[in-house]
């Protein structure tokens, strides 16, 4: 199945049709999800890993779309899980869909290591797309002598800092 990025500003799509699925995530549980099924509740610790095997999934933050994904293969809950900490992103079915599920994350990817590598390099995309489209942002209003000035401080503070916790601000209120 081809990208399908639509809506996504950072190339949120997780999956490379050249990258194989490894076998072990073939053999997981399904999940069926009807279209508008919450998989992902923003703000959440569900404690699981979601891989999708088929259908179409949008991603959304604070209400907002930042991705459309119809890839087999792409991740959700992996950064909740990595980072022991909640969603940071909702995941709504925009047609029927099916994931497979990982109960216990962190053991199964002890277990399975070519899954690990596989979540790895989805992360690296993401991280490299994300990196591209910085660079961009901070071409544009780098020069900048006004208020966005400012937006050039913050890209060169996130491009370059490397934190080793992240704090969470609580969401915006209704």
């Amino acid at each position: 199945m081809a990208n399908d990025n639509r809506g996504s500003r950072f190339g949120a799509s997780t999956a490379n049709a050249a990258e194989a699925l490894p076998e072990s995530i073939g053999a997981l549980p399904r999940r069926s999800l009807a279209a508008g099924d919450i998989l992902v509740e923003e703000n959440s610790k569900s404690g699981k890993l979601y891989f999708l095997a088929s259908g179409a999934v949008e991603v959304r933050k604070n209400g907002v779309q930042i991705a459309e994904v119809s890839e087999v293969g792409a991740a959700f809950g992996e950064m909740s899980v990595l980072l022991d900490t909640p969603h940071t992103a909702a995941v709504l079915a925009l047609c029927d869909s099916e994931v497979h599920v990982v109960d216990a994350p962190e053991s199964f990817l002890r277990e399975h290591p070519e899954v690990t590598l596989y979540v790895a390099k989805l992360l690296a995309r993401r991280l490299n797309a994300l990196n591209r489209y910085l660079v961009d942002v901070k071409r544009q209003f780098g020069e900048q002598s006004d208020h966005l000035a400012m937006v050039d401080e913050v890209l060169d503070a996130l491009m370059n800092k490397h934190p080793r916790t992240i704090e969470r601000r609580p969401a915006p209120g209704p």
